[in-house]
């Protein structure tokens, strides 16, 4: 080599410093990558425990109490449950739950159209029998509804105002002590515990609960009440 490539190879030295060693620069910029944190892109949210695709869907409540009802051909079977539904009382314009309001009281419930001559007699063979025994031991009301496919419903909304008119009418008719009654609608324009649960296909349905509302007598349109009276009884001595 030459005296002037000497002195150029110096001078190129001199100027740009002393070179880093070989893989420095690669050692820094694995550094660096560690050190920066992760990009929101990068980050992952921890995963979820994802449902067994064979799992069976959540259970409809409302279903599983139409399931577990025990039915008669008009109405609630012995071993049947009264449940609650809302009403309005046809003597005072108030609504309620009739079947609440009653507790734990031996109960009886008469169901039919008020233009059926056998669910006014009912209602008043009813009323009857509770002043035989007494309101202390068993009390009752009347539920007066329409029937629509061969069901009893809930007065639609274009026949409420007359239909309780026609069951105001009835009730001063019939000089009854025991409510009688009228489906409220609560579910939008119906009332399903009343359209859906009790299931009364015949005027009248006559049922009696105990004081925990298990059926304890069911009837539809009977010839006598001889059965129920000995079903009151049991239950008055039963406690």
């Amino acid at each position: 080599m030459t005296r002037t490539s000497l002195l150029t190879l110096a001078a190129i030295l001199a100027g740009c410093g002393q070179a880093a060693p070989k893989g420095a620069d690669d050692g820094a910029k694995v550094a660096q990558a560690s050190a920066a944190p992760p990009s929101a892109k990068d980050a992952k949210a921890p995963k979820t425990a994802e449902a067994p695709k064979d799992a069976a869907p959540a259970a409809d409540p409302w279903k599983k109490q139409l399931d577990s009802r025990v039915l008669a051909d008009s109405g609630l079977g012995v071993g049947g449950k009264l449940i609650a539904f809302e009403i309005r009382n046809a003597a005072t314009d108030e609504t309620y739950c009739q079947v609440c309001r009653y507790g734990s009281r031996p109960k009886i419930m008469v169901a039919g159209t008020p233009d059926d001559p056998k669910f006014q007699e009912a209602v008043k063979d009813v009323d009857a029998i509770v002043k035989k025994f007494g309101q202390d031991k068993v009390v009752a009301f009347a539920v007066a509804s329409p029937m629509k496919g061969g069901k009893a419903v809930t007065p639609p909304a274009p026949e409420r105002d007359g239909f309780k008119k026609e069951v105001s009418d009835l009730l001063g008719k019939l000089g009854v002590e025991i409510p009688v009654v009228i489906p409220e609608p609560e579910d939008g324009p119906t009332n399903r515990q009343w359209d859906e649960y009790y299931n009364i296909t015949k005027s009248p349905t006559i049922m009696f609960a105990d004081g925990k509302n298990t059926v304890r007598y069911s009837a539809a349109a009977p010839d006598d009440l001889a059965d129920l009276g000995a079903a009151i009884e049991k239950t008055v001595q039963a406690g």
